[in-house]
């Protein structure tokens, strides 16, 4: 018997024991657990990302281990920003989302990698980068300074007309201006650009007078007023009314109280009118907000996509209401003209070039350019030579242009005889297509077209199922 109490008391002190170290272990293990996190934050502030990283692998599943998972790449992106692996930097903010801080350094990131381009002499690149940088920092300016740069390469490898041409388009720029003028002395032997420009670019005196003859019957034109939404036509008359017709489903056509205005457009399914004061109404469908258009001011031009309006300010930047999938309008800088058709928008820089928002549109033809009109599928920009191009229609026999226009259906082109010019992306579809030869403004919706004769009547061609097509009591002169 005494020998069973020793074997039980020994088993006894055992488990008592093997307890003890159980409950020590849990005790140190929880212990250890919770100076963790404090171990991680000692690791990150003094930089060791790799002792950071081991002990961010023992943290449990959660949102503590995922806050520091961010926390530790984001130092390594501020690593490799320091250390001037600027592209790699770029790509590990970008993976960062929209953690705080990320979206700062991924500018920084490209900011510095432009400038590192520039340096190299890879001035078409570093140009581009800065643009899209918009208005952080001084990118605006850095990109000029990529172009001037460029020009000064030029001329010192002896292509003198080439930079000159570089400095043409940016004769906005006083700089570029003044450097543009001393080139003209050394091609032409005077301080005169248009002389010079018809040396550089071999154009004959007959080329320049043509080109000048094209500018002033475009410049002529009346602009904006006449459009064409999904299903309704929007005209305006010189005493400042707007008339309306077709589909009025949305109160789009309710514009008969409207006076003043200066010019018109049209969204799928809302009208919008740009009035004397830089103000601007829209009537009509606002699902997405693109009637609110009450607060803007100083606005001196407007355009429409289907379910967004925009509005270009005299200081060259565009303000944006509706359908909001326009991120990049606050870093479009120096834009002159606006036109929107569908899901996207362009712009015109002073220097020739087009901003598309839609992917689909954009094309390196679309440069040197005086107008431009855009569709989600395609752009088409008109040159001062009266030539159209577009990447989606061969548009090489139209000559002597000074408009252009185009919906999701059709090309149009106005030639300085008043005379239009039609390209249908659908076969078949402008079979009966007819237009006066006497136009001076049209509008491309999707299903129909309407054209301003010289006499301010009006003709539309295409479906006419809401009476969008009933313009011919109209007269806008």
């Amino acid at each position: 018997m005494d020998e069973r109490k020793k074997i039980l008391a020994a088993i006894l002190a055992a488990t008592l024991v093997f307890a003890l170290a159980l409950a020590l272990g849990f005790s140190l293990s929880a212990a250890a657990a919770k100076r963790l996190p404090g171990r991680i934050e000692a690791a990150l502030e003094k930089g060791d990302a790799a002792e950071a990283e081991k002990l961010i692998a023992r943290l449990a599943e959660g949102g503590e281990k995922t806050a520091f998972e961010n926390r530790l790449r984001l130092s390594e992106a501020n690593a490799l920003l320091e250390s001037g692996e600027y592209r790699a930097a770029a790509a590990a903010f970008a993976a960062l989302g929209d953690y705080e801080g990320a979206e700062e350094g991924f500018r920084e990131a490209l900011y510095r990698l432009a400038g590192q381009e520039l340096q190299e002499g890879d001035f078409d690149t570093a140009q581009r980068r800065f643009e899209a940088l918009g208005s952080y920092r001084d990118a605006a300016d850095q990109a000029l300074r990529a172009q001037l740069e460029k020009a000064g390469s030029l001329a010192a490898d002896g292509r003198i007309n080439d930079a000159f041409l570089l400095l043409y388009r940016l004769r906005d720029e006083a700089e570029a201006r003044e450097r543009a003028l001393a080139l003209a002395e050394q091609i032409c032997g005077r301080r005169d650009l248009d002389a010079a420009l018809a040396v550089a670019r071999d154009l004959s005196s007959e080329e320049l007078a043509r080109r000048a003859e094209l500018k002033a019957k475009r410049e002529a034109l009346p602009r904006g007023i006449v459009d064409a939404g999904f299903y309704h036509t929007l005209a305006l008359k010189d005493d400042g009314t707007v008339l309306a017709c077709g589909d009025d489903s949305f109160g789009q056509c309710g514009v008969e109280k409207w006076q003043r205005v200066r010019a018109v457009c049209a969204g799928a399914y809302h009208s919008v009118a740009l009035f004397a004061d830089g103000t601007v109404a829209a009537v009509g469908r606002n699902d997405e907000g693109q009637c609110e258009t009450a607060d803007w001011r100083g606005i001196v031009a407007i355009a429409a996509a289907d379910y967004a309006t925009f509005g270009l300010k005299a200081d060259g930047s565009v303000v944006c209401c509706g359908y909001n999938d326009y991120y990049m309008l606050p870093d479009w800088p120096k834009v002159t003209m606006i036109a929107g058709g569908s899901y996207a928008l362009a712009a015109l820089r002073e220097d020739g070039t087009a901003l598309l928002s839609h992917e689909s549109a954009r094309s390196d033809d679309l440069t040197e350019l005086v107008d431009v009109a855009v569709n989600t599928g395609c752009a088409v920009g008109l040159r001062a030579d009266g030539t159209a191009v577009c990447a989606a229609a061969e548009l090489s026999a139209w000559h002597e242009l000074v408009a252009v226009d185009v919906s999701a259906n059709a090309v149009l082109g106005l030639d300085a005889q008043g005379a239009v010019h039609a390209h249908f992306f659908r076969t078949g579809a402008g079979e009966d297509f007819s237009a006066p030869d006497d136009v001076v403004a049209m509008a491309a919706g999707g299903t129909h077209c309407v054209f301003v004769r010289s006499d301010g009547t009006l003709t539309a061609w295409g479906e006419n199922g809401h009476g969008e097509c009933e313009v011919a009591g109209w007269d806008l002169f």
